[in-house]
């Protein structure tokens, strides 16, 4: 079962995101938490939010009365400023020390500076209008 992130953006009581995959934020989730407290930041995976996995996967009646997708109050959400700091700072890492995932399961830290890259345009935007955001793990 492939898995990835989406950054959700909350707007009242929906939420949106771009679609984008960050297949590699999730993956390496384990070295890149590593670096956040090497950075003294907090973590990317402290901003993950599974509630569309347990949608999809209800087994228990959770989500039996959501007809069109899963409520906005059933996750939870962050302050976009508080996101985007942690990834600022680890991309301004990444990018000015080339060889930090050396070992990454197959991925290229250039993927992760992308998506990264691309977190932090979408955090900005959600900042600037005090929106709050979680990082949505999808199936």
């Amino acid at each position: 079962m492939s898995m990835t992130l989406f950054l959700n953006i909350r707007d009242g009581e929906s939420y949106q995101n771009n679609g984008e995959d960050h297949s590699a934020a999730l993956y390496l989730q384990g070295l890149l938490d590593a670096l956040a407290a090497k950075l003294n930041v907090t973590p990317l995976s402290a901003f993950y939010d599974d509630t569309d996995v347990r949608y999809n996967m209800d087994e228990t009646g959770e989500f039996e009365d959501s007809e069109e997708g899963w409520p906005a109050s059933a996750a939870n959400w962050f302050p976009a400023e508080t996101v985007l700091y942690s990834v600022s700072v680890i991309l301004e890492h990444l990018q000015n020390n080339p060889n930090t995932l050396t070992t990454a399961d197959g991925w290229k830290q250039d993927e992760v500076i992308e998506e990264l890259t691309d977190f932090k345009l979408e955090l900005e935007r959600a900042a600037a209008q005090s929106k709050t955001v979680h990082f949505c793990i999808v199936m």
